[in-house]
């Protein structure tokens, strides 16, 4: 389902965001405090003020799940085969490898548990149930009256909550979708509220953004924690609050961008335009190189820990770039991906 013309600065928030997913794996507390207060719930925000009321809902599930599951079964597979050779690289039992990917594969939990039972994770593609599940939720709603809708909002994000607090975590991420509706009820608003917002005068305009910044200064100084992807909202509506008005910050931070500086806006911009194979790529990475086979050779060679890391994370960072440059040339794979090939 296309959107029309791409809005470039909203590329720009998407490449910064998965920049971002990324550098927030590497496991970096100083690191972590300020990308997980806007990664993820961004994508959510954007989804919202995109989606479509046009197409009935049938054809609407049709085409998330041509673009969002056709591409997580599509890494899935990857990462059993890769997973599968890599276990033979290292003389590891193949099946058990392929098992235990399959079963990730199948439960689709972006971190690992073991109540009521073992569940392997499958890393960050979980993001991909959690959006096809919000979309169609917030699909349903936009059919409903503004204040039923509203309620069912509130009671689906609580759903959500409070069975991953009291229960367990169900199969396919459909927790984190009922939390993610909300955020991406968030990004329809501001769709709707775009003219009444483009009509204020420019000192509103410039105060509602500075306001957003010191908010989110506040939340990144104040992080305790902040997760989607198991439903962890720290300080609950304070930190809601505080990522809403960090993604405000990034998606105006991305218009300055796009206004100010060509070349940064031109790469954030095409990275953002492609960031779900990235996130893909990235995925299969995270889960299946041996980075740490890598890690253990340089530091046997002598290179310290700090250096090693750098090094690491700078090769990881530009394989990543690289693989999806690639495979965003390649029109039966951007295909698949529901996308369109660059020349």
């Amino acid at each position: 389902m296309s959107t029309g013309k791409r809005v470039k600065y909203i590329d720009i928030a998407r490449g910064i965001a998965i920049l971002c997913i990324i550098l927030g794996h590497f496991g970096v507390y100083e690191v972590d405090r300020v990308v997980f207060t806007f990664h993820v719930p961004i994508f959510y925000i954007i989804t919202g003020y995109f989606l479509s009321k046009k197409y009935e809902l049938k054809t609407f599930v049709k085409d998330k799940v041509r673009t969002l599951l056709v591409p997580y079964g599509i890494t899935c597979v990857a990462m059993v085969l890769f997973g599968m050779m890599f276990a033979t690289f290292f003389q590891e039992s193949v099946l058990e490898v392929a098992k235990k990917w399959i079963a990730a594969s199948i439960y689709g939990s972006g971190v690992p548990y073991t109540e009521p039972f073992e569940i392997h994770k499958i890393g960050a593609i979980w993001f991909l149930w959690a959006s096809f599940w919000g979309s169609i939720f917030l699909r349903i709603a936009l059919q409903m009256k503004k204040k039923v809708r509203l309620l069912f909002m509130i009671v689906l994000f609580c759903v959500g909550y409070i069975t991953t607090v009291k229960c367990f975590w169900f199969p396919f991420s459909i927790q984190a979708g009922c939390c993610a509706t909300l955020f991406m009820y968030f990004g329809y608003l501001a769709k709707k509220s775009k003219d009444a917002y483009a009509n204020l005068p420019k000192e509103v305009k410039n105060a509602s953004v500075i306001f957003a910044l010191i908010v989110w200064m506040a939340f990144i100084k104040n992080y305790t924690s902040f997760g989607l992807v198991e439903n962890n909202f720290g300080r609950g509506i304070v930190d809601i609050f505080g990522s809403v008005c960090a993604c405000f910050s990034v998606i105006m931070i991305s218009k300055f961008i796009e206004k100010r500086t060509r070349l940064l806006a031109g790469a954030f911009a095409y990275f953002g335009k492609y960031s779900l194979i990235a996130l893909c790529v990235h995925n299969l990475e995270l889960n299946q190189f041996p980075w740490w086979y890598i890690e253990s050779a340089m530091l046997e060679m002598g290179i310290g820990q700090l250096i090693t890391d750098c090094i690491i994370a700078g090769v990881r960072i530009v394989f990543i770039i690289a693989v999806t440059i690639i495979l965003s040339k390649i029109k039966c794979i951007t295909k698949l991906f529901g996308m369109k090939s660059v020349k």
